[in-house]
Formats: C-alpha cells, sequence, structure tokens
C-alpha cells in the first residue's frame, strides 16, 4: 500500500468522518410506525447525518464519506432502540465497517445512485486496499 492508499484504509476513514459527529447525539425521541412496530425513526439523527454528508458533495472521496456518514446513521438509528443517548466514537468499529462495505457494493452496482465512473473506481480501490 502506497502513501495515497493510507486514506483509504477503513479506520483512517472512520477516525476522519467522526470528527464531524456530535460526541453524544440524543436518540430518546422514536416514531413509530404504528401499522410496523419494527419501523422507526429517531427525530433528527438524518439532519445531522445529512449536514454532515453535504460537507463533502464535492470531495474527490464524496463517494466514500457520504456512505461511511449513511452507516454511522444507520447504525446509531439501530443501536437507539437500546439507549437513549448515543456516543458515534463508541460505536463498533466492525458494524459500521460492514454497513458502510455494504453500502458500497450497492453503489458499485446500482447506476441509479447517481455515482460517477471515477466513483465505482475509487469504491473499487477502496476494496482493494481494504482486502489486502
Amino acid at each position: 500500500m502506497n502513501n495515497s492508499d493510507s486514506g483509504l484504509v477503513f479506520s483512517v476513514l472512520f477516525k476522519s468522518i467522526l470528527s464531524y459527529w456530535p460526541k453524544f447525539i440524543d436518540v430518546e425521541k422514536l416514531r413509530l410506525d404504528k401499522d410496523y412496530p419494527n419501523l422507526y425513526t429517531v427525530n433528527g439523527l438524518g439532519n445531522i447525518g445529512d449536514s454532515i454528508a453535504e460537507k463533502f458533495n464535492s470531495e474527490t472521496d464524496a463517494v466514500l464519506m457520504i456512505t461511511i456518514c449513511d452507516a454511522i446513521t444507520s447504525t446509531v438509528r439501530s443501536a437507539a432502540l437500546f439507549s437513549t443517548v448515543i456516543n458515534p466514537a463508541l460505536l463498533r468499529p466492525s458494524t459500521v465497517r460492514e454497513n458502510f462495505e455494504r453500502r458500497l457494493h450497492r453503489a458499485a452496482i446500482n447506476s441509479e445512485l447517481g455515482w460517477s465512473e471515477d466513483d465505482i473506481l475509487l469504491i473499487k480501490r477502496y476494496f482493494e486496499v481494504n482486502m489486502q
């Protein structure tokens, strides 16, 4: 792995994106769907994730940063069923990584998500670096 690839290592990406997240997220307020008790949202969580992801729209590695941000949001949402306050830095990196990589695979094969050929090449490079 060369120096330019070090920014593609999952642990580096995860640490980098966590610096944008608040130290604690209040997830006490869940909105449940009456017809589907397993379907819920955390009030305000989507806004936090979206505002962080927007900062990366023009970056070269936007596909990675936006996708890892979405993975963190999803992981926080899942943890919200069991806690009222979450510190994103204490999320299990393996859980976030699994979620992140599943989303990257989907981005690489689903053209409707709107990622460019360069984005897809970056996703492939991410997997090359992280599978060594």
